[in-house]
Order: C-alpha cells, then structure tokens, then sequence
C-alpha cells in the first residue's frame, strides 16, 4: 500500500518524556528515557505511550485525508510483546493487535470507521529489558501536495524567543527540508538582527532565513506580510507563528504533512501549551458562538487541561473529534489555495484577525482543523487583562466587525447587549477608560472602514495617548505614596458573593448606580481606602468602593480606581447611544463592511500599506 509517514515517536529531543505514560522520573520502576534518547523498559514491567504526542490521533486522519489504515512500525531490542490498543470516541479502548517483540516491527490497525473519534497507541511489555529506539505512525495514503512551505515569524522587541525558534529549525534537517523560507517579521524596536546570536542562526539558516524589518502593524501586518511573501515565493503553504514560544520541529512537521495529505485544502492549526505549565493545553477546539457572538473553547470546561494530571486514557472528551471554527495564529498552517481565494488578513492590528479569517475561509469552503499533536508552547496571557489596557479598543471594534461580517443572527446575536452590559460592568467598577475606548470603537465601526489600512501604526499610540486622561491608567509601586497609604491588609475583608440570576444583578446594577449619586469623600478622593488582589476585584467586589487599589497580578504594583460621577454618567450615556445607533442601522452598516471587506483584505491594499 502507499504510506505516508505522519508522526514520529520520541522525536523530540528536549521533550521525549511526554511521550511516556505515567513517567516519574528517577523511579527504577519505570521506563528511562536513556542519554542516547532510547526508552529503556526495564524487565517485568510495561510502558505504555498513550499521550498526547506519542498516540496517533486516527480520526481527523479518517475525516479529512480519507486514510483506512494506519501502520505502527517499531525499532527495539530486547524481549516482551507489543500491544496496540485503540480508542472509542467515548473514550473507552480495547487492544486491537498484539505482537512479539522483534528488531523491527510494523502493525496494521483498520481504521475506516474512526472518523468520528478515537485514538491509537502502544505499550510494550518487558519480558527481558526492552529498549524502544524509535517509532513512528504511517498512513495508507500517499501525499497529495509535495510544495514546501514557508514559515512567517511576527515578532515585536522577542529576539531571544525568535532565535531560540529559529536555532530549534535550523538544527532539524527534516524539516528544513519541507521549509522553502522562514520568513522574520520585525515590527519592533529591539531587533532581532542585532542579537548576539543572529550571526550564528544567519550562518546556520543561510539563504532559507529573510528578515524583514517594518512598522508596527500588528499581528494583522505581520502576519499579512508573511502571507504575501509566500504567495510571491510559490510555496505550497505559509505556516504562521507567534514570536514568545517554544517549537520543536516534530510539531510543525505535523501540521505539514497532515497538510500534505488532506483531501481538499484545509488550514490546520497546532494546539497551544502552556510555555510556564508545559503539560497544560490552553485550549483543545475554538469556536465563535453565534448566540453572542464570542470566541472561546467549544466546551468551556475543556480550557486549560492538565495533560500531567488528566491524561489521555483518563479524559474521554480527548477522544471525539472536534470540530472548531477557527485556530489562533500561534501556530496556524494556511494554504496558499487559501490565499488566493480569500486573500490576506483584515488590517485588525491585533485581536479577532485569526478568527475572522478562518470564518471567513469556511465560508469560501476551506475548513480549520486543530491537529492534535501539533502543538507548541506560548507564553500564556492568563495572569493580564487587556480587556481593560489599550486593547480594548481592538477587542470591541474587531469582534463588531467581525460580526458584521459574519455573524448569522440579526446584531450577533445577544452581543449588543452583552457588550453594553459589560461597559455597565466596567463604569460601576471606575474602570472608565476602556468604556472611552469601546465608544470609539463603536463609532469607528459605524464611520465605516476606509481607515482601517491607514491607521495601522498609529494605533498603539492613539489609544495610550487617549489613556493618559484617566488616572487609572497610571502604576502606583512601592515608596509611592499612594501603593503604601493603604491601612486595611490586603484580602482583610471578605469579598461580597457574586450575584446569580438576571433578576439579582439587575438588583445589584440598581444599587450600584445610586451609589453614583452620592459625593465621594475628600479621604477617598486623596488616597484609597481599600486594597483589593487582582483576583479579588470582581465587577461585583469593586463598585461596593469609592476609591480602592487593585494589585497586579504578582502584587508588585496597583491602578488607583476612583468614582467619577461625572464621567460615569458621560460615558454612560455616550456608550448606551453608539449601542443603540449600531442596532438600528446594522444592515445599512453590515452591507459597507462587506462590500469593502474583499478589498481590505487584498494583496494590492496591504502592498500599498507596506509601501512597496
């Protein structure tokens, strides 16, 4: 039969031990990964690889590259047996091949009906000490694309990130095989060609490395110039990454192949990891809710899984595939075919520009399929919030946009709503800043898109520029007077319980108003008069406050929030009105933004936008 191989065991270096089930390090009980890289599995023992990296997840290769078989081949030594087991998509297995060890092995599972979920590994049991030198999965299919792809690095002041990556692609000769040109995008200020090491990587890379050095455009620039570049090179794919990660090349060689062997194109996403809690996926499938119109994981309890404590076998859900609407541009393989069809990214900066553009590309009928196994490491943002920074602004304006775009119910859904429920939220808790900045955006919105390409760097400095009118956005750090004054003990004081139900929030939005009546104090108006922890700040906590510190996340400094009773009532009353002027003229706004949208996203708008 043709077989393509799709996934190699213990090829990755630096990491071979996550290939291992139930792996405790120094126990002389357990398999050792040895310092030639083998796994050593000491007599009258057994070690299993059913892991996240190390099984072989057989039904996105059923569904999308039509593959029937799927062939386990084995280098050991040594004397025991070899078991092969596959999964349900309820997660439930049963071993489907049983063999001897031998010095080279090879073991064919039918696979046909696994389309909706399963997965398949192995365990070798130890008669004598048994030594796995390498392994990997193949498919019954050959490859239907052979072109190389390129791979587009967006990085903003992260040299040491970016030449950790590309050292990681310059030492792997397998993929660099695959890889026509890594391209660097440098949008920042500490470049990447005036590290200490970029002399080495550039002697090491050689002509397979450019770097590109321009304005800060933002996520959407860079990567949009990481897609034109590889549309005027000829390569088969772009491959699309973040600067703050770790990569190892197996990873990518994944998404390439799976690529390579899709029966239509399809772009294909890496799962991210946690790059400070390594055995943490941030999130397995990404969907846009269209009842309001929001991303996040198709099942919320699924974010943040602990493959350390909750691993494969252990977590039925792993095993039915899932289907997802988009994948974050960490890690993110696009097809040129793509490319050309529906061009490059909305000029968004940052936030909503991968989503927008994997929905926008499912409706051209090119579907995103997060592969797993192919994964990388990210620098998580779970510890920040820039819902409230200048981000905000690009949180709200993208997702309306995007809607406007998209969305297939009337005003997104219930995200108008949502939307002025959480300004509400942010005015009762003298977060003002980010509610100036979601009335802009909502004006933006409705002037239209013309600007969008000719605002792109100024966008950083627009918003901060309009930050330095709040005091909230300054950082009070010891010796300040303001970050010491405080007298009650940080978390002395219990937080209130979260109101539940509509009927009581709506109660606790009455309550909170009213208090906006009342004149602040002179004593709250000179320094606060509570400390709150990051995670004690809730939108219920704050507004029972006049004026309170609320620490960072690592305690180290704080933002001073105090009651503004004019500006509550200002924004409030300009936010309500932009709301309510959206839904009344949504179609009339939907129809400008989706005449222009083809045009945004062209090759001849970003060539114009980066000067060429």
């Amino acid at each position: 039969m043709h077989v393509a191989h799709v996934l190699s065991v213990l090829d990755m270096p630096d990491r071979r031990s996550m290939y291992l089930e139930g792996r405790t390090g120094d126990d002389e009980d357990r398999a050792l990964v040895a310092p030639d890289g083998t796994v050593v599995v000491p007599a009258g023992t057994s070690q299993g690889f059913a892991t996240y990296f190390g099984a072989f997840p057989a039904s996105y290769w059923v569904r999308w590259t039509g593959t029937t078989v799927a062939r386990l081949e084995l280098s050991l030594e040594g004397a025991g047996t070899v078991r092969v087991s596959r999964s349900a998509p309820d997660g439930s297995s049963a071993v489907v091949a049983t063999e001897p060890v031998a010095a080279e092995l090879a073991i064919d599972v039918d696979v046909r009906d696994a389309a909706d979920g399963g997965w398949l590994w192995f365990e070798v049991e130890a008669t004598d000490e048994v030594r796995v030198r390498s392994g990997r999965w193949l498919v019954d299919v050959a490859p239907r694309r052979e072109g190389r792809v390129s791979l587009a690095i967006t990085t903003v002041n992260k040299p040491d990130f970016c030449h950790a990556t590309l050292s990681a692609i310059a030492g792997s000769p397998a993929l660099r095989e695959v890889v026509d040109t890594v391209y660097v995008i440098d949008q920042g200020s500490d470049k990447v060609v005036d590290h200490p090491r970029h002399a080495e990587v550039a002697r090491a890379l050689g002509d397979q490395l450019t770097v590109i050095d321009q304005g800060n455009f933002g996520g959407s620039g860079g990567f949009s110039r990481g897609m034109l570049e590889t549309l005027e090179s000829g390569a088969d794919a772009v491959m699309l990454m973040d600067d703050d990660v770790t990569v190892d090349p197996e990873a990518l060689l994944r998404a390439v192949r799976f690529h390579r062997c899709a029966v239509d194109p399809v772009i294909v996403g890496g799962h991210m990891l946690d790059y400070y809690a390594p055995t943490v996926l941030h999130a397995f499938s990404e969907h846009v809710d269209q009842r309001h119109f929001m991303w996040g994981s198709v099942v919320r309890e699924q974010e943040r899984h602990d493959l350390a404590t909750a691993p494969l076998r252990d977590t039925p859900w792993l095993h039915a595939r899932a289907d997802g609407d988009f994948n974050g541009w960490w890690m993110c393989l696009v097809p040129t075919t793509v490319l050309r069809e529906v061009g490059l990214s909305l000029p968004f900066f940052i936030k909503w520009d991968d989503a927008e553009y994997c929905l926008r590309a499912g409706e051209a009928g090119f579907p995103t399929v997060s592969l797993p196994g192919a994964a990388l490491w990210h620098v998580a943002w779970v510890d920040k919030d820039d819902t409230v920074e200048w981000q905000a602004r690009l949180h709200t304006r993208n997702r309306v946009v995007t809607a406007l775009l998209h969305a297939r119910r009337p005003r997104g859904g219930t995200m108008l709503l949502d939307l002025l429920a959480t300004d509400l939220k942010l005015l009762l808790g003298m977060r003002y800043y980010p509610v100036d900045l979601h009335v802009r955006a909502l004006h933006e919105v409705l002037d239209g898109p013309q600007q969008l390409h000719q605002e792109l760097e100024r966008t950083v400095a627009d918003a901060r520029a309009i930050g330095a009118e709040y005091v909230e956005t300054v950082r009070h750090g010891p010796g300040d007077e303001v970050f010491d004054a405080p007298d009650r003990a940080v978390g002395g004081q219990p937080v209130a319980p979260k109101p539940e139900g509509r009927v009581r929030q709506a109660w606790f939005a009455l309550r909170s108003i009213s208090r906006t009546l009342r004149p602040v104090s002179a004593a709250d108006r000179r320094r606060p008069s509570a400390v709150l922890q990051r995670s004690e700040a809730a939108w219920w906590e704050v507004p029972r406050h006049d004026s309170v510190l609320v620490l960072s996340g690592d305690g180290g400094s704080g933002t001073w929030l105090r009651r503004d009773v004019r500006t509550f009532w200002r924004l409030l009353v300009a936010t309500s009105v932009a709301h309510l002027r959206l839904a009344l003229r949504w179609r009339s706004t939907a129809d400008r933004w989706r005449a222009a949208a083809p045009e945004l996203a062209s090759v001849e708008a970003w060539r114009r936008t980066f000067g060429r």
